[in-house]
């Protein structure tokens, strides 16, 4: 223990090592207590103090001998760093450059110092004296060169020499730790190597020529050279701009010319930039096609298990954009039961989804909702990935034809000779030696073609599905000998009681294994153990053939598509349930040209060679991207992806996706005019302006992939970690989707997905009004209020509670019978928000603007810089907490805090400017004293004290040493003024960012602009209705019917306030998701019911844990119209009990029918029956 009795080390052990380390006690003071439990007699312990001398004690009577015996680390730190910026003499900066080296390879430096030496010496060389380090003379191999350097000089052709080895292997060490999510960014190490190899300008050297495994690196470069010269307004790199020149060109309409207008600095300026930037993250839509919207992925469907591979929602039922599978390029993806994989174009393959049974190939039994790598075979080039939509286990081929096999291992279908199951990619060693260029695996089996046309069939082989003639297991692959001397072209396998087809190339299709509901196509039920052919479909030119559930498909090269087997869910697409038997072609497909088909489970999909989506079959997941859950009997187009070009499709067990490889054919397509709004571009071609936004696209495309590289602490210039431009810049011209992207995979790499809720807290609602004084706070401090008793139980949540990705809490309203399945915890949230802005909590107050009722941001609000003490620091905590949790889960806050909040929070500076759009007399103000004329004696006169006023209105005394302004001060005071007023809200905001730092990765904010954080947080404070109409779905009635057109009438007449009461009413928020995907897969329901008698007498129900309304079959628009505004006003108490529901007239309402009961002892906002002259009708 150390003087004042902290516990500084507890030892115990009975060996030497348990006790010899050193300790430092600090202090002139030690205590120790020694016990023993009495096992051992006769031993003790002994320890031994030594004086240490402080590290700033007198030293100026050493020796010059004896001080340079003992050099300082710190001492020459502070010299140089003094010294580095003047600097003028070119002869030492080579020396200066090899002891730097020196240090930086010294192991007796301690790991900051040689940190430190590193980036001194990047420093140096990146000023305009490195130049006379001949750094490609350093890494020349000859001898004579060698000798030639000086000893120093040795040192520095050391370092620079080893550089790329050791950069090679500090990437190999870190890459899978922060791709897998467990660090966040590369460590500060790293960074100043890259930094350094990358200024050294290493990618143009022969050393780092090998194209793939230096891939990273060049994008690194080119990355940060890019964002150097778009902050210094230099010219960009060649290499970049011809990139973009080829992305134009794809771009460009017919005739169009080609300019270099857009590379030009001069004429796009950075606040030209910004505006377009701006547009482009505000108005998406303007430039939809001239985004590269082609390269765009769609996904929808099951999704429980983030098998979509980054979109959100459980159940996605409409087409919705993948950002995380975009960035990857796939060439193919495929999807198995809740998994999917995609292979790139360098080889690489991902997996996402569920991970049991080892599935996913990454090693382990964990599920991924993120594309995450097989790092076992990242060095081995894959071509394609076989899976079943029903399987669980998977094959890969690779460019050297063999085989790897992974998951799931029952009956033998991994080919390894046994039943083990395997998490990570294994050769199947009996195929080696034999050249295999197609793959395909079942439920149960697998199968692979050679180059020689031969198939090979292994795994289960129960009712023939094999080939073999037999019904064994094979737990090798086996040679199909009856297809001998057929050459094999194409194989798929089915999964349950499987079948087996193929196709050869004499334009004939073979089927074998089970034979129920005629799914192998020869009419009947009967199964065959040896290969048979499909004499209906032999000359069709049949190309593909697909195997889902219990049936089969086949698809022509004239684009026909033919079904057969087990019909119901109507996964046939004929219009009915019936089997079939033999293949028939699908009726609602003709006359169309498809050119590519998938299979699930029990649905498919399909495109046409005019680019158009079609599916059909069981849709309970959503599948089929109708926006409902309806099963769809014949082919239907997917209205979403109209437009889209789509010419290529892949399909899950219950989940399915669809992308486009081609130009789209309306690419030249332009805004027809500038937004008003965007001053700076309105003088400019939008051709320009367009070519221009593609430059900026691809910088982010270049960046933001390379993020965990970079210092986002900071200016990266500052640290020696970075390039030398400042985040404040780039924020302003990255792309949202790409930083969102970037932001998300972290988020979701750290979701906790195995629990429906946080703990469970109790509220008291009934006490905040109790305790509330006259106007004043909820009890001391505002502690008795929602958001004080939230605060208070902060402490007991653990780490993983604020990382779900739906209610951090459940929620028990004390005195309130509410069993909260989602809208107790949503109505808990907007209590809080409330509170926050009604001065129940002393931590927001309003702008001056708005106290003085003048000026821009009026309704808007500030954290108060007076609430300083540790009570209100937890509670700003906190408030950062809720605001992590907002963007983690998609659910936005209703906050109206003013920009420069925002600004800050996102780790930005405040500006002048941000001063004035909260206190617009602030800055006129203090120009008045600066500028004025008046005489010393004049000045004086007036009296001016020198304080200025806080944001909260309180004068604050800026100086101890004077009392008022005089002309001779007043420069000082407009200084001190100044920064005062530009800092003071930092303590506070630096609470805030502590506590969002405990949910979201709060460094990557730095990429975003303080707009783009509110957005995420708070979503749109306008309620778009297209967006709630988009996932709304209807029970009851029909869509078209006279009810719901008169229900969304009166949502289009409501005022913004009303719709935000009614989102209140019926899901117990105020705002909506940003987008579909925010949503995550949950649908505003709209049932309607015929219990209320007589309808008009009875308001409507919500079930806010449901987002369910219910409505009763209203007469006539007035009388839905008035019902809903009253209950949208009135009814906000969350309760269950029946007295809600007990009509005026002193008669109990009508009883629920059984179907609907089961609902009831859920939170609802209650429905009243209402009399004749309560309504007026």
């Amino acid at each position: 223990m150390d003087g004042v009795n902290r516990i500084v080390s507890v030892r115990s052990g009975r060996e030497w090592c348990d006790w010899s380390s050193e300790l430092r006690i600090p202090g002139d003071e030690l205590k120790w207590k020694f016990i023993s439990d009495g096992s051992v007699n006769g031993w003790g312990w002994r320890f031994t103090v030594y004086p240490i001398m402080p590290a700033a004690g007198p030293k100026d009577l050493l020796s010059d001998r004896c001080v340079l015996s003992c050099p300082s680390m710190d001492l020459v730190t502070c010299l140089l760093d003094f010294r580095l910026n003047l600097a003028s003499n070119r002869s030492i900066v080579p020396r200066l450059a090899a002891s730097l080296a020196a240090c930086a390879q010294l192991s007796a430096l301690a790991a900051s110092h040689r940190m430190w030496a590193l980036q001194r010496l990047r420093k140096l060389l990146t000023t305009e004296f490195g130049q006379s380090v001949n750094i490609r003379r350093l890494l020349g191999d000859s001898d004579g060169e060698a000798r030639a350097l000086s000893f120093t000089g040795s040192a520095l052709a050391a370092l620079v020499k080893g550089l790329p080895e050791t950069l090679e292997r500090q990437f190999e060490y870190e890459d899978p730790v922060v791709r897998g999510g467990k660090q966040l960014l590369h460590s500060p190490f790293f960074k100043v190597l890259v930094a350094l190899a990358c200024d050294l300008e290493l990618d143009t050297l022969p050393c780092c020529a090998e194209t793939h495994k230096w891939a990273w690196f060049r994008r690194y470069c080119m990355a940060s050279r890019v964002a150097v010269a778009l902050d210094r307004r230099t010219p960009l790199p060649r290499l970049f701009l011809d990139e973009v020149a080829k992305k134009i060109r794809e771009l460009m309409a017919d005739g169009e010319a080609m300019d270099i207008l857009h590379e030009s600095h001069d004429v796009f300026r950075r606040e030209h930039d910004e505006q377009l930037v701006q547009w482009m993250n505000r108005r998406p839509d303007d430039w939809t096609l001239s985004a590269g919207g082609s390269g765009t992925i769609y996904g929808w469907g099951h999704n429980h298990r983030g098998q979509l591979g980054g979109i959100e929602g459980a159940k996605v039922k409409v087409p919705t954009p993948c950002e995380a599978l975009a960035t990857l390029r796939p060439v193919q993806l495929i999807g198995g039961e809740q998994t999917l994989f995609a292979v790139t174009a360098d080889g690489k393959l991902y997996a996402t989804g569920y991970g049991a049974g080892g599935r996913l190939g990454v090693g382990g039994t964990e599920s991924v909702s993120t594309p995450t790598l097989l790092e076992s075979i990242q060095h081995v080039f894959i071509r394609k990935v076989a899976v079943n939509s029903g399987g669980k286990h998977c094959l890969a081929l690779s460019s050297e034809g063999e085989v790897y096999s992974w998951g799931e291992a029952e009956d033998g279908k991994l080919g390894h000779g046994n039943r083990s199951p395997c998490d990570r990619p294994r050769v199947v060693e009996s195929l080696r030696g034999t050249e295999v260029v197609d793959i395909a695996a079942g439920g149960a089996h697998s199968a692979c073609v050679t180059s020689a046309g031969d198939l090979y069939t292994w795994g289960k082989g129960r009712y023939g599905r094999l080939g073999h003639s037999d019904s064994e297991d094979q737990l090798k692959p086996k040679l199909v000998e009856a297809l001998q001397g057929h050459r094999v072209v194409d194989v798929a396998c089915g999964s349950g009681d499987a079948q087996t087809l193929c196709l050869t190339d004499d334009d004939t299709v073979w089927s074998w294994g089970d034979g129920d509901y005629g799914k192998l196509g020869r009419g009947g039920s009967d199964g065959c153990k040896v290969p048979m052919k499909i004499d209906s479909l032999t000359g069709l030119g049949v190309v593909k053939v697909e195997c889902g559930s219990q049936f089969s498909v086949a698809l022509t090269k004239s684009g026909t598509v033919y079904t057969w087997g087990k019909g119901d869910y109507h996964r046939l697409g004929h219009g009915s349930d019936d089997h079939v038997r033999r293949p028939r072609q699908v009726q609602g497909l003709q006359g169309k040209k498809v050119i590519a088909i998938a299979t699930g489970s029990l649905h498919c999909v399909c495109c046409t060679e005019e680019g158009e989506v079609y599916t059909w079959g069981d849709n309970d997941e959503g599948q089929l991207g109708d926006g409902t859950t309806n099963a769809i009997q014949r082919p239907r187009l997917v209205a979403a992806l109209q437009g889209r070009k789509v010419n290529r499709v892949a399909c899950g067990s219950a989940h399915t996706l669809a992308w486009s490889t081609s130009k789209p054919a309306s690419a030249g397509k332009l805004p027809a005019q500038v937004p008003m709004e965007y001053n700076h571009l309105q003088e400019l071609p939008v051709v320009a302006l367009r070519n221009r936004l593609l430059l900026l696209h691809h910088l982010s495309e270049l960046f933001c992939p390379c993020i965990p590289m970079f210092d986002l602490e900071g200016a990266l210039g500052e640290t020696g970690l970075g390039p030398a431009v400042g985040f404040d810049t780039l924020r302003g011209i990255l792309i949202s989707q790409g930083k969102e992207v970037a932001f998300r995979k972290v988020v979701q790499a750290t979701m906790v997905r195995d629990r429906q809720h946080g703990p469970v807290v109790e509220l008291n609602r009934i006490q905040v009004k109790r305790s509330r004084s006259k106007g004043g706070l909820a009890g001391p401090d505002g502690t008795k209020s929602v958001f004080g008793q939230m605060c208070a139980k902060m402490s007991s949540f653990s780490p993983d509670s604020l990382l779900l990705p739906h209610r951090v809490w459940k929620v028990k309203f004390v005195g309130e019978s509410v069993d909260d399945c989602g809208g107790g915890y949503s109505e808990s949230i907007a209590e809080i928000c409330e509170e926050l802005q009604n001065g129940l909590t002393p931590l927001l107050i309003v702008t001056p603007n708005g106290r003085d009722e003048s000026g821009a941001n009026r309704d808007c609000y500030l954290l108060s810089p007076a609430a300083r003490a540790p009570v209100h620091t937890n509670m700003f905590r906190f408030l950062g907490v809720l605001l992590g949790i907002a963007i983690r889960t998609g659910s936005p806050l209703s906050l109206s805090l003013a920009e420069p909040v925002w600004k800050q929070l996102a780790g930005m500076s405040l500006t002048i400017a941000d001063l004035s759009e909260v206190d617009k007399d602030f800055i006129p103000g203090l120009m008045y004293i600066r500028d004025n004329e008046a005489t010393s004696e004049e000045f004086e006169a007036m009296g001016l004290p020198f304080t200025v006023p806080s944001a909260s209105g309180q004068d604050v005394q800026l100086s101890s040493r004077h009392s008022h302004i005089s002309l001779d001060t007043r420069a000082e005071y407009v200084r001190l003024a100044v920064s005062y007023r530009l800092h003071e809200f930092d303590e506070q905001v630096a609470a805030v960012r502590e506590g969002m730092a405990r949910v979201v990765p709060v460094p990557l904010l730095s990429l975003f602009t303080g707009y783009e954080l509110e957005t995420m947080v708070c979503g749109s404070p306008d309620i778009p209705l297209h967006l709630l109409k988009s996932v709304a779905t209807y029970k009851g009635v029909e869509p078209s019917a006279p009810l719901v057109q008169w229900f969304w009438e009166v949502m289009e007449a409501f005022s913004n306030t009303e719709r935000s009461l009614f989102l209140r009413f019926v899901w117990g928020r105020t705002r909506l998701p940003r987008t579909i995907a925010d949503f995550r897969g949950r649908d505003f329901v709209i049932q309607v019911l015929d219990k209320y008698s007589p309808p008009d007498h009875f308001l409507p129900e919500s079930y806010t844990c449901f987002f369910l309304l219910k409505l009763p079959r209203y007469s006539c628009r007035q009388v839905l119209e008035e019902k809903l505004k009253y209950a949208i006003h009135f009814c906000k108490s969350i309760d269950t009990d029946d007295y809600a529901r007990i009509a005026l007239t002193g008669e109990p309402a009508a009883e629920d029918s059984s179907e609907d009961s089961e609902n009831e002892d859920v939170d609802s906002f209650a429905s009243d029956s209402t009399q004749d002259y309560l309504t007026g009708h």
